[in-house]
Formats: structure tokens, sequence, C-alpha cells
């Protein structure tokens, strides 16, 4: 078995998730999103990608914290579902940027305790990478939230 673990950072606006490389699918720009009114607040709506619509989220909102300003680098994540949660097979995530790939070994991984703010259904740890501190996320935690609200029917009204 390998030490290495092939991962990208995804830079939110004041956390960073760690996700496994074979999770990513794809990076939109912000400018494709489709607003849904109605929704859950960090549900920010839809966007078009491999002919699905494929529902946008806020990790942190979705994490109970601020919703944090988007800047010019705001991008979408494409990632994807881990399960039938979501018929889609995909889910975005709002970032502040591009994903950074990173090869890892398994002591550069310090683990930290979540933060209070942390929903513990949603963020499985928290590790640092360098005094960098990172969530790792709990995807099928999300795409049970995004199925939980009746997504089609809010995104149908921007449609």
């Amino acid at each position: 078995m390998s030490d290495q673990i092939y991962a990208v950072l995804i830079t939110l606006s004041d956390d960073t998730l760690l996700l496994p490389t074979r999770a990513v699918a794809d990076v939109l720009p912000l400018s494709v999103l489709q607003t849904a009114s109605g929704s859950a607040d960090w549900l920010l709506g839809y966007c078009d990608w491999s002919d699905k619509r494929i529902p946008v989220i806020n990790f942190e909102v979705l994490n109970g914290a601020a919703a944090g300003e988007s800047g010019k680098r705001a991008r979408i994540v494409i990632v994807h579902s881990l399960n039938a949660h979501l018929q889609t097979g995909a889910l975005g995530i709002l970032t502040q940027g591009y994903p950074h790939l990173v090869t890892l070994s398994r002591e550069a991984l310090v683990p930290q305790v979540l933060r209070e703010s942390d929903r513990p259904d949603l963020v499985l740890s928290r590790v640092a990478i360098a005094n960098h501190e990172t969530a790792i996320p709990d995807l099928e935690a999300i795409e049970a939230d995004i199925a939980r609200h009746d997504f089609k029917r809010a995104g149908s009204a921007t449609a």
C-alpha cells in the first residue's frame, strides 16, 4: 500500500477542504451559477454540467458559518457524488480559486480538533498540513442535506 495520498485543497472564504483527487470532476467559472429563490441559504442554485443540472452549495454556510465574500477568483468545483442521494451524480461547491493538487504522506497530516462551529455530522475530521488547517468533509452527509431539499422545485423557479 502506498504511503502517499493524492489530494486536492479547496480554498473557501474562511476554511479549506481536503478531498481525494478523484472526487473532483471539473472547475467552472462562477458566471455559470443560476441562482434559485426560496432554497436554503447554503444552496446557492445550480449549474449545467455534463447535460445535468448540478446543485451548487456554500459549504461554509451549510457547516454553520457566515457567508463570506466571493472574490474575483471564485469558482465552482464539481465533485463526484458518492451514492444514490443525488441523481445528478455530482454537486458543486463554491470556492475562492482553483483547487491545488497535493501529494501528502500520512505523517504530514496532523489531527486537529473540530471547530466549535463545525457540524460533527458534516466534518469527518480536521487535519493540519504544514500549519494550515483543513476540513475533511463527509460528502455523503452533504449529499443527504441537498437531497432533503426539493432542489428541482427551487431551481425551476429560475429556469
